[in-house]
């Protein structure tokens, strides 16, 4: 890790950041950063330059990735020597977890969901509904009284269907 300075960004258009070094690190693995990506430091804000200007930034996020080699099915060996070692599956693993343990704290979190308030409404629009129908019910209109009884019933199931079954949380 270079310094503690922080980056601002230019991603899809947009302005970003400022990005601390493990955010910096994970847009890199993620391809997000690429050496044409705009970048400035937090204490210059208005310089502006490719990553690939930045060469210790550019060297440490996008390093050099090593080039494997396909061997042809031939038996005789073709270039034995002078070969990179091939890191085993356990070895990516482990540098993989490295990797996210070191950026752990920085990384971005899920937000916590919101309070839900649907019970309390339920009760409040039921109970406003339902006193207006009562209400009604009590002038004593007869010819009134069944469209009543099926709003009050359709009503009901009708609030209790939208709070409960179609609204997950507002």
């Amino acid at each position: 890790m270079p310094t503690a300075l922080r980056y601002f960004l230019v991603e899809e258009g947009r302005r970003t950041g400022p990005h601390s070094w493990a955010v910096l690190r994970q847009k890199a693995d993620i391809h997000i950063l690429t050496p044409d990506t705009p970048i400035a430091p937090e204490n210059d804000p208005e310089t502006w330059a490719p990553l690939r200007d930045f060469p210790a930034l550019r060297n440490e996020l996008l390093p050099e990735r090593p080039r494997y080699i396909l061997r042809s099915r031939a038996i005789e060996p073709v270039q034995t020597e002078n070969l990179p070692a091939t890191p085993s599956v356990t070895e990516m693993l482990q540098a993989n977890l490295v990797r996210q343990n070191a950026a752990e704290s920085e990384l971005l979190k899920p937000m916590p969901p919101r309070s839900n308030r649907r019970r309390n409404d339920y009760f409040i629009v039921a109970g406003l509904l339902n006193g207006l129908v009562v209400a009604n019910l009590l002038l004593g209109r007869p010819w009134y009284d069944p469209f009543l009884l099926g709003f009050f019933a359709m009503g009901n199931i009708s609030l209790a269907w939208v709070l409960f079954g179609v609204m997950d949380r507002y």
